[in-house]
């Protein structure tokens, strides 16, 4: 069925006992696998989005740094379900996880949406006022310095994002612990956070460069096609790290022991 499509179906010409495949084969390898299910979780992700956007733009239509901040925050509370939805989805289908999709991605955030809140509202609220200032800085006359730093101040909170959101569907941690370890995570692997930052980077600028053509990209590839390349980039060291696929395996295995005993 159109809403429940399974993460144990192999895309075309893919061996499901084959080893994983990497680069652009493994994105290839996913997407025609889980395409579906990208598409749905994608396209929630970009609902929620969507008042942020309204708000943000709003604060800089009006030149107001207080609503681009009130904004971000109100934007972000809403948009944080949406992206903690769409993450968990690409990284079951990075980590080759069966299921039904919408039993998983309902049940996720049914159980963790409270979670989302408070690094909703930090997110949202950072990412409006950089948004409100670079904009601004051709008005004020700040000259070519101030974007260059405003523009790296921006690559590297999307890169510490882009971790935190990872180690909020994969791990129990405190806001506090969660920014700690993006924040080391960043710097300890700075070529990985830097790929997946300009990615997603460059994912925003082309959306707003087709506009309003780019309407047509956001509602086939959304932002989960930016998210899974950034993803397929820093899971392996998370993976790696806090060893989720073998603490995954061995819940799986114990289960299955007491279901035959």
């Amino acid at each position: 069925m159109f809403f429940f499509s399974n993460y144990n179906t192999p895309g075309p010409g893919i061996d499901p006992d084959a080893p994983r495949a990497v680069g652009l084969s493994r994105i290839w390898e996913m997407i025609s696998r889980d395409y579906v299910s990208f598409w749905l979780a994608g396209i929630l992700n970009v609902l929620t989005f969507l008042p942020f956007l309204f708000l943000a733009g709003l604060g800089y239509a009006t030149h107001s740094l207080l609503i681009a901040l009130l904004g971000g925050v109100i934007g972000g509370i809403i948009a944080a379900p949406g992206f903690y939805g769409l993450a968990d989805t690409l990284l079951r289908s990075l980590r080759d996880e069966p299921g039904d999709w919408w039993y998983r991605y309902s049940g996720a955030l049914k159980n963790n949406w409270k979670k989302t809140l408070v690094p909703g509202i930090i997110a949202g609220g950072i990412f409006s006022v950089q948004i409100f200032i670079l904009l601004h800085i051709p008005m004020l006359d700040m000259g070519f310095g101030m974007v260059i730093c405003q523009i790296v101040s921006m690559t590297v909170f999307t890169g510490i994002f882009l971790w935190a959101l990872a180690q909020q569907v994969l791990i129990e941690l405190s806001v506090m612990a969660m920014i700690k370890n993006s924040l080391l995570l960043f710097f300890r692997y700075l070529p990985r956070s830097l790929a997946a930052s300009l990615i997603a980077i460059a994912w925003m600028i082309l959306v707003n460069l087709l506009f309003p053509g780019s309407v047509f990209l956001l509602l086939t590839a959304g932002l989960w096609l930016p998210m899974l390349c950034c993803m397929q980039i820093i899971y392996p060291t998370i993976d790696e790290i806090f060893g989720i696929e073998k603490a995954l395996n061995e819940e799986l295995a114990a289960k299955t022991h007491r279901k035959e005993m």
